[in-house]
């Protein structure tokens, strides 16, 4: 009987000692475990280095699990090309300064640091040099990625991620929110089905301040908007040509674009 005793008060130690466990690892997880319910990429191996360094070096990359509501539509009446970096083979040709078409960015969907974005700007035909290959023939957004740019993944300029057992073909089909307070980094890719029909892939990162203005409409100040170009999905060789020429980016090619007023609420107008 006594050593029956003896086991039962030892079993109740060990009960009581892993439930004690249990509760102090809890506790630890509260205030230091962000509360994300799903992972997502993370945007350092899920976007391209070159890209990341340069917003990083204009202190503009907002990192963070608690970025601010960016849900609405906006307009940029101008957009200026700030940066241009080429890979050094490059012969693309384009110019510092701005673009005036207006640009409509829409935000919608927001669900666990996934976001919907859309861009649209006035179709027609090329206006400059380089237009008809990074432009779009309508909507822009990454509901454009198909099934077969799975193929991505066993391009050089592919981002580790992407060659990592973690890639998932659906990861490539959403885009990301990540900041803190009223700043925001968004990143996805995007194939724009474009004039003639190139298909460029296209890395995108987004950041900017949520804001208001005097009446209390959502705007968006500090605002940047870069693209790198990865890869041609190209249905018609000539694109090398017009890449040989310096009418199209060349994979690596970077443009990082600044808006010197705020991005304020404005719906495409057709």
């Amino acid at each position: 009987m006594n050593k029956l005793k003896s086991t039962l008060l030892i079993l109740a130690f060990i009960i009581g000692l892993f439930s004690s466990c249990q509760k102090e690892n809890n506790g630890n997880e509260g205030p230091d475990t962000p509360g994300v319910t799903e992972q997502i990429p993370s945007i350092d191996e899920y976007m391209p280095e070159r890209l990341l360094h340069l917003f990083d070096s204009l202190n503009v990359l907002h990192r963070g699990d608690t970025p601010p509501t960016i849900e609405g539509n906006f307009v940029a009446e101008s957009l200026y090309r700030l940066i241009i970096d080429k890979v050094p083979e490059s012969p693309y040709i384009i110019l510092h300064g701005s673009e005036l078409a207006p640009y409509y960015f829409e935000f919608d969907e927001v669900e666990n640091s996934k976001i919907k974005v859309t861009l649209k700007s006035p179709i027609g035909e090329p206006q400059s040099i380089g237009y008809y290959c990074t432009y779009s023939n309508s909507d822009s957004t990454y509901y454009r990625i198909k099934d077969n740019i799975a193929h991505f993944t066993d391009d050089p300029i592919a981002p580790s991620y992407f060659k990592s057992s973690r890639f998932k073909a659906d990861d490539f089909r959403h885009a990301y929110v990540i900041g803190k307070g009223d700043y925001f980094t968004l990143y996805y890719y995007e194939i724009r089905e474009n004039y003639h029909n190139y298909l460029p892939l296209i890395a995108v990162i987004v950041s900017g301040k949520m804001s208001v203005d005097s009446e209390g409409n959502p705007i968006i100040e500090d605002f940047w908007y870069g693209v790198e170009t990865m890869k041609y999905y190209a249905e018609d060789q000539s694109v090398n040509t017009l890449i040989q020429y310096g009418y199209c980016p060349m994979p690596g090619d970077i443009i990082i674009h600044n808006s010197t007023s705020p991005i304020v609420s404005g719906s495409y107008n057709e």
